[in-house]
């Protein structure tokens, strides 16, 4: 088995509850969104090499060439494992994409899964190897897909699943025109599935900054239907990491 991976390095988880942990990235190539703020937009093809980091957070990089095989991989990742290491971040691109060669990897860490949730299928072939579920759903201001109704489906389709065997929260990406009537075919979605699913609302990194007043007013908005609705920024971007 094999797969296209953009590149493998440590360093620290920078988005949603769990922001500060360590973690092994391993970052696939491929994604079938094209959202406007995309900061990997690079993984949205298939990579000709994959970049690995030789010394844990050190950012000493060397190329191999693609694909890569599972055993190639899960040897890059156990040397780039450390004492406060504690899961495989699998992200992207996207990574349920390579579902078949994510079931094949037999690491040893906890896999934490970082997906756009636009394929249920997928979802439901790994959901058991599964520990932590970190799903996006886009809103029409990403001008994400063609067909939004149907992505949306497919996004409460896979939080479903994968809220089934694994922890799993939800982070929605807010624009300065995000709107509670844009957020809330998303809101009562995962409030349909479960009440208790945490939702990250994440401001876009960008020059434009969103205005507070709307953050609270959407935070108020989501609290009414969610038990747990926090608002964090990527942290990784103002330490300067990866």
């Amino acid at each position: 088995m094999h797969a296209y991976i953009s590149e493998i390095f440590n360093s620290i988880q920078g988005e949603g509850p769990y922001a500060g942990v360590r973690q092994v990235f391993v970052r696939f190539s491929r994604c079938q969104l094209h959202c406007e703020y995309c900061d990997t937009p690079q993984t949205r093809d298939v990579s000709e090499k994959c970049r690995v980091e030789k010394t844990p957070g050190k950012g000493d990089f060397y190329h191999v060439v693609n694909p890569l095989t599972r055993e190639d991989a899960t040897e890059m990742i156990r040397k780039l494992w450390t004492p406060s290491t504690k899961h495989i971040s699998l992200t992207g691109g996207e990574p349920l994409i390579h579902a078949d060669f994510i079931k094949t990897l037999d690491p040893g860490y906890p896999l934490y899964l970082e997906t756009n949730s636009g394929f249920p299928e997928k979802a439901r072939e790994l959901k058991d190897v599964i520990s932590i579920s970190s799903c996006d759903i886009k809103l029409p201001e990403h001008h994400a897909a063609d067909n939004y109704s149907k992505l949306l489906e497919n996004e409460l389709e896979t939080i479903s699943i994968l809220n089934e065997t694994s922890e799993t929260f939800v982070k929605l990406v807010i624009l300065p025109e995000t709107t509670i009537r844009s957020i809330s075919p998303a809101v009562d979605g995962i409030a349909s599935i479960d009440e208790n699913i945490p939702l990250i609302l994440q401001p876009v990194t960008s020059n434009e900054a969103v205005p507070s007043r709307l953050l609270f007013e959407l935070m108020d908005f989501a609290g009414k239907k969610l038990k747990d609705v926090r608002a964090i920024p990527q942290t990784h971007k103002m330490m300067g990491l990866l």
